[in-house]
């Protein structure tokens, strides 16, 4: 029996996906060395899980392809007697074996607009991501999810897939931590992002649900009365439809957006800001949030149940989409020492209640329980 986990999305691409995968690939042979781990990745991907009953098959084709849908043993060799996990949110037809699906959350089912910023493309991308997600909570042996809240969200749509849910929460690596030497914290965010002192900074994938222009729209109301730039760094086309944003709102100058970092370069980056805005509209957890309160990084975040849990006492937030509440707590955040500190003293704390680890050994008796079970 083998445990085959398509792990296309922990290339070199920075995603979140790709982040969690890596996580529990690498951890899995210490917490199952006996099980045989067999990993489906894309060339060029480096080795993330090591040990003797580890192995990988390189897959060409792209994880969000028909293929992965369609016809998903065509991807690569499966057997009957295999547990197949798929991480990324979908299900594809006609697995010879059992499978687990790891579903983030339902934006794809609620809101398309916020996913597809291409009109034309929604109703296709809403076709293949719903009949794929609904399949995954219906017709999987375990659906896991990545936090209470975006339980919470499933079970209020698909209340039959509640015997087969399990929590395993995000976390984060050890590598995020407060900085030994902030002064060496900002110069190597300076080299990273390109800007000389303070900034607050903004870190997600550049689409519509991340609401990335509340941000800039709040920073600009505000500009002129703190002294901190606002950085961006995005995945997929940098600054696509903010760059004219800026300019409309004269603030063009003091907004840098920088393409997805390393994750050893985004380190310092987090370090050093004088706090991280996440205004997502949605989200299954919210990962820059806990990596940045991590490293001792204040948040200021949109009011919505996964953020509120991930940050707990340790966030400020504000309504989704309204920057003028948004604007109102970056001016106190940036003119207030003492905030900013008691945030970090309980970031730091929040941060401790996600664990790697245990998520792993969750996902693992997961496993374990589906290879004996069965569908």
């Amino acid at each position: 029996m083998r445990f085959v986990v398509d792990a296309r999305y922990a290339g070199p691409r920075p995603s979140g996906i790709g982040e969690c995968v890596r996580a529990l690939g690498k951890r899995l042979p210490a917490v199952a060395p006996e099980a045989n781990l067999h990993f489906w990745v894309r060339p060029g991907t480096a080795r993330f899980a090591e040990g003797p009953r580890v192995s990988y098959e390189q897959i060409r084709t792209a994880p969000a392809s028909l293929t992965t849908l369609l016809a998903p043993r065509l991807l690569g060799r499966l057997e009957t007697d295999d547990v197949f996990h798929a991480p990324a949110n979908i299900l594809g037809f006609g697995l010879p074996c059992p499978a687990i699906v790891t579903v983030h959350d339902l934006m794809w089912l609620e809101h398309v607009d916020w996913c597809q910023p291409v009109p034309w493309l929604r109703p296709i991308s809403g076709r293949y991501y719903g009949v794929g997600i609904r399949r995954a909570l219906e017709q999987s042996a375990r659906v896991l999810t990545v936090s209470h809240a975006s339980a919470d969200a499933i079970l209020r749509l698909f209340p039959r897939a509640k015997a087969k849910l399990v929590v395993t929460r995000n976390a984060c690596e050890p590598m995020f931590c407060a900085p030994d030497s902030l002064a060496e914290a900002e110069t190597a965010a300076a080299r990273a992002t390109g800007v000389n002192g303070p900034y607050f900074l903004v870190v997600g994938q550049n689409q519509p649900s991340k609401a990335h222009h509340v941000a800039l729209r709040a920073f600009a109301a505000v500009a002129e009365r703190v002294e901190q730039r606002l950085v961006l760094v995005q995945r997929l086309e940098p600054g696509r439809g903010l760059h004219r944003l800026a300019q409309d709102l004269g603030v063009a100058e003091r907004v840098s957006f920088v393409p997805g970092l390393r994750l050893d370069q985004l380190l310092p980056v987090y370090q050093a800001a004088s706090a991280l805005v996440q205004p997502s509209l949605a989200e299954g957890f919210g990962l820059p949030a806990l990596e940045a309160i991590a490293c001792g990084c204040p948040v200021i975040a949109s009011d919505i149940p996964p953020l509120r849990e991930v940050l707990g006492p340790a966030g400020t937030f504000a309504p989704p989409g309204n920057f003028d509440d948004l604007a109102h707590a970056l001016l106190l955040l940036a003119n207030d020492v003492q905030r900013r500190s008691e945030l970090r003293a309980r970031g730091l704390e929040q941060a401790k209640t996600f664990s790697w680890d245990e998520t792993t050994k969750l996902t693992w008796d997961v496993y374990r329980d589906v290879a004996a079970r069965g569908r």
